[in-house]
């Protein structure tokens, strides 16, 4: 069986959004139905829909929609909507319009920080949740503000980031696209698993500050969410209700910037079990180093999916 990737134009409330489509390769507009699954994918930081393409390629008879998330190249660039509510309500908007039934949800690092929040806000939307190193959101503040774990000093960039306009000036430098390119490649757990040339696309679309300001706008926004009274109720409240879907969190455990340890704790936030599958010797960027391994965990939710008479095996874990 084979899939092409093909690329749509998706029009929200105030902002377009590139999305990759790849289906099994039928006549008319069968492809999608003739799909073992749909499986929605949201990237992290700062991937774009790239980071999906080796999943993609991997795993032809599944139906992925892989959308450059707001304020990424080559979706548009708007001067606002970088904050959580916006971003998750996005994600809400792309599925009605994209026309699927409860597809699975697929995050990675903001991706998954997005599907957690997601998971909570819009019950019923989603079948399934599968987070790939990205603790729960408030899993994870609790963490940096405790200082578990160390995590507070794993993420340096993230108070970098609150100086306006810098950093996305100085990261689209010939200089900072190769320090870019090293946080990729430094970052693998077994090095020489990642593709250098997906490595370098995917810095090479940062060619001005304006295609990564988006991206960096969106530890902005969290912070200042985070900071006022108002808006960091109005998450809690999302929180307090519980995800009422299956929830995977698919680990590479050589991650250095988010602690495993305090991963293991997210299904205390939310408030339902978690099936916690640990990738050995792989870093923080499994969907580029590891894809393999994560059409493998794929696959294996996807089979049980189609077993309804044999329960899935989750396991609560602890911190």
């Amino acid at each position: 069986m084979t899939a092409t990737i093909k690329h749509r134009r998706i029009n929200l409330n105030d902002t377009c959004l590139h999305v990759a489509i790849s289906a099994p390769d039928k006549p008319d507009h069968q492809h999608v139905s003739a799909a073992r699954a749909a499986v929605i994918c949201l990237h992290g930081f700062p991937e774009g829909w790239l980071g999906w393409r080796p999943l993609m390629r991997l795993m032809p008879d599944v139906a992925f929609f892989a959308p450059d998330l707001r304020g990424y190249p080559v979706s548009d660039y708007p001067g606002n909507g970088y904050d959580v509510f916006t971003l998750t309500d996005d994600i809400n908007q792309l599925i009605t319009e994209l026309g699927l039934d409860k597809p699975i949800l697929l995050g990675h690092d903001w991706g998954g920080f997005l599907g957690w929040i997601y998971a909570h806000r819009f019950p019923g939307r989603i079948s399934r949740l599968v987070v790939v190193n990205c603790p729960h959101p408030r899993t994870l503040i609790r963490a940096v503000l405790h200082f578990q774990d160390f995590q507070t000093l794993r993420i340096p960039w993230v108070p970098v980031f609150q100086i306006p306009r810098l950093p996305e000036r100085l990261l689209t430098t010939r200089l900072g696209r190769r320090l870019m390119e090293l946080s990729f490649t430094l970052r693998e757990g077994s090095q020489g698993n990642m593709d250098r040339d997906l490595v370098r696309e995917i810095v090479y679309r940062f060619a001005h500050p304006e295609d990564l300001r988006g991206a960096i706008n969106y530890y902005r926004n969290v912070v200042r969410t985070l900071l006022h009274a108002s808006t960091r109720k109005q998450l809690d409240d999302f929180y307090d209700n519980p995800i009422q879907v299956p929830v995977t969190l698919i680990w590479g455990l050589e991650d250095g910037a988010l602690s495993a340890d305090v991963a293991q704790a997210s299904y205390r936030d939310a408030g339902c079990a978690v099936d916690w599958r640990p990738l050995v010797g792989i870093g923080h960027f499994v969907d580029l180093e590891a894809p393999d391994l994560l059409a493998r965990e794929l696959d294996r939710l996807l089979y049980q999916q189609e077993q309804p008479s044999v329960p899935i095996a989750t396991r609560e874990t602890a911190a």
